[in-house]
């Protein structure tokens, strides 16, 4: 009897170790030595090599492309009669990445580089009718962005330039067959991909107004934009390290600012001339407060702190857009095997009805109004800043509106203005899914769409009749996904410890509970034995 009781209270003893010990291992210890672990593996140091190099140059490992979808015009005469835009999307036309970071400069927890970006055509990665040489109408933006500098100019002059300079512009670029052909040009344009987007091309706008320019009386400094007589969306960045200087913090001393920007060209906000200054309510305009659209917050969006939560928004700057923005959580999904949190940009992120965003309407200080009721912007006169859409005029310098692809979240009235325009929030959303312990994004797609505002002009001859519309040009899908062997290696560093862990744990605690049950059933079986044992003896 008495050795039988020691080999329970042994068992006994071993169940609730194994249990506790489980359970320790599990919530206790485990977590610690993995966040040291996660902490110690993304260390942004040269010494940590494999980090060190994947961060200098991520599209090494990782492809990264972007895929230009254009919106090839299909009634070019009938909208210059007043009839409604019809556009129908031809692509994706896919250029592969090449990044780099340059000049790299270490000081203390925070690294200086510049970012070298170049763009290949990659034929086999695109569309089967997609070639390099294929022709694609679009609405003139050279054009259009000429009639929006004479506006800029004749504000800081003080004076109407329209009929200086854009009444003679439209004699040049009006006469296909006579002597002025060389500045012929239209409302719409007809180039390949590579020409409209990186290597320009010499429209015949720009040529008439360099020379009607120089023929002022009073000297007018030419935009570096069209100084040199080419146009391109995205001229003089194929190649080049003029992408931005920036500073992040290494997260050496606080984990919570891993990779977070702490400067761009060498300033911690964003240029005074980019947007304007005014706060969410009229009462903290009249304290002297300043909206939040100059400040620079976030990462590069590849990269997040370690230990991301689903209830906190992350951050990103974008240098296309000129500004930060943030996505939230919106779903769990799984990677072969991996779990992430997928953050996206919701509709208030470029929504004017969010009293945030105010500081984004261009001129707003000059349009809003303070609502009588409540302490609030009455917006309702700033006709030009439109829900879902940004316009860059104050940073790139020209008329350029940035929204989502197919106006998604726009106004009904802005994507009812195009024919052919069909929003999808599973093709035109901008998304992250990250990996929550290391904040790494396994799948990243940055998604914009380039527009131009199609106005009427009484002195260009090809604007006098038609409709007023935000006019689409092309969306743009920037995105790289980790799958193959870089994932593997994720599945190494993360998903099989967690898996040996929860087998151990599993294993510990299962076999604690079936000696504690074995325990108990032992003890009810002798203690019923020797209960009728004496019962008998009785008897």
């Amino acid at each position: 009897m008495q050795f039988r009781g020691c080999i329970k209270a042994a068992l006994v003893v071993l169940g609730v170790l194994l249990v506790l010990g489980g359970v320790g291992l599990k919530w206790g210890l485990f977590p610690v030595v993995v966040e040291q672990m996660i902490v110690d593996q993304i260390r942004l140091s040269p010494d940590n090599e494999e980090i060190w190099d994947t961060w200098v140059e991520p599209s090494k490992e990782l492809p990264v492309y972007m895929h230009f979808n254009f919106f090839n015009v299909t009634n070019p005469q009938e909208i210059k009669s007043g009839e409604k835009p019809r556009v129908e999307e031809v692509g994706p036309f896919a250029f592969r990445e090449v990044r780099k970071k340059e000049g790299i400069s270490q000081i203390g927890d925070t690294i200086t580089y510049g970012s070298y970006i170049s763009y290949h055509f990659d034929e086999a990665a695109s569309c089967p009718t997609c070639k390099a040489e294929t022709q694609i109408t679009v609405v003139n933006p050279a054009l259009l962005g000429i009639i929006s500098m004479v506006e800029t100019l004749s504000a800081e002059f003080g004076t109407d330039l329209s009929e200086t300079v854009l009444k003679p512009l439209n004699q040049l670029i009006s006469d296909p067959d006579g002597p002025l052909a060389d500045y012929y040009d239209d409302l719409f344009t007809t180039k390949t991909p590579s020409e409209l987007l990186y290597d320009g091309y010499e429209p015949g706008c720009i040529k008439a107004i360099l020379y009607i320019l120089d023929q002022l009386p009073v000297p007018i400094e030419i935009p570096d934009l069209i100084a040199d007589g080419k146009f391109a969306f995205f001229k003089g960045k194929n190649g080049t390290a003029d992408m931005g200087w920036y500073k992040i913090n290494t997260g050496l001393y606080n984990t919570n600012l891993y990779q977070h920007i702490e400067e761009f060209n060498g300033e911690d906000r964003l240029p005074e001339g980019w947007w304007d200054r005014l706060p969410k309510t009229p009462s903290a305009n009249r304290s002297g407060v300043e909206g939040y659209c100059h400040d620079l917050a976030g990462t590069d969006g590849t990269q997040y702190p370690p230990f991301v939560k689903k209830e906190n928004d992350l951050w990103m700057f974008s240098s296309d857009l000129c500004r930060s923005i943030y996505l939230s959580y919106y779903e769990d999904v799984d990677m072969d095997g991996v779990e992430t949190y997928q953050f996206r940009v919701k509709p208030e992120v470029l929504s004017f009805a969010n009293p945030d965003n105010a500081c984004f309407c261009p001129n707003v200080a000059e349009c809003a109004k303070e609502d009588p009721n409540e302490d609030k912007w009455d917006l309702s006169a700033c006709t030009h800043c439109r829900d879902g859409m940004i316009s860059l005029l104050g940073c790139q310098g020209a008329p350029v509106i940035i929204s989502l692809p197919h106006f998604l979240d726009a106004s009904e009235t802005d994507r009812t203005a195009i024919e052919g325009i069909s929003p999808d929030a599973s093709l035109h959303t901008t998304y992250l899914n990250i990996e929550p312990y290391t904040g790494l994004a396994l799948d990243a797609h940055k998604r914009i769409q380039v527009n131009v505002p199609l106005q009427q002009n009484q002195y260009i001859t090809v604007l006098n009749n038609v409709r007023e519309a935000v006019f689409p040009v092309v969306w743009v899908d920037e995105f790289a996904t980790v799958q193959g062997d870089s994932m593997d290696k994720v599945k190494d560093n993360l998903v099989k410890p967690f898996l040996a862990v929860d087998i151990g744990v599993g294993f510990m605690i299962g076999v604690g509970i079936i000696l504690l049950l074995a325990v108990s059933v032992f003890s009810v079986f002798f203690s019923d034995g020797t209960t009728r044992r004496r019962k008998n003896q009785k008897v």
